[in-house]
């Protein structure tokens, strides 16, 4: 932890638009440290468990922001080959009092963003539970995720976010 502080606290000096490199991507400076420390949260999670601390930390709105425009469209790449020809899927992820993410995929392209609350939710969870979702995981209790898109829907949203 001390070393990627120093590394991190290093990275100041380098130019935003810097690439740093690794696991054949590529990721700009300014959102490495970041993703670092988001790795971390998430191995914690599967090593010590969906408890209220690991709880707290994934419900940080950077997490969210991270995982959406920083690794979101890597996040998708597995399930978005799953997408067979003229299937299009379509997921918003809702958290009370916060913007939702937006998935869409097809054949041809997978997108995930964010936007403002709108139409009906696909999956309305808390914000923890969102990011595990967006990373191929789901939290240790399923009843923190309420959905009445039905099983077809919801089997497309789960093919689509099946992590790397």
């Amino acid at each position: 932890m001390a070393t990627l502080d120093d590394v991190a606290a290093a990275a100041d000096g380098v130019p935003a638009d810097t690439d740093v490199a690794w696991t054949r991507r590529t990721m700009k400076v300014p959102w490495f440290a970041g993703h670092m420390r988001e790795e971390l949260i998430l191995h914690g999670l599967d090593i010590a468990g969906d408890d209220p601390a690991a709880q707290a930390r994934l419900t940080e709105p950077w997490m969210t922001t991270h995982s959406v425009v920083a690794v979101g469209r890597p996040l998708l790449a597995k399930g978005a080959r799953t997408v067979r020809p003229g299937e299009r899927i379509q997921a918003r992820l809702r958290v009370p009092d916060a913007d939702d993410v937006v998935i869409t995929a097809d054949a041809v392209q997978a997108t995930i963003g964010m936007a403002a609350p709108g139409g009906t939710a696909t999956l309305e969870t808390d914000a923890a539970a969102r990011v595990l979702l967006i990373w191929g995981r789901r939290p240790g209790n399923p009843s923190r995720i309420c959905s009445d898109a039905g099983p077809e829907i919801l089997g497309q949203v789960r093919r689509l976010l099946s992590g790397y």
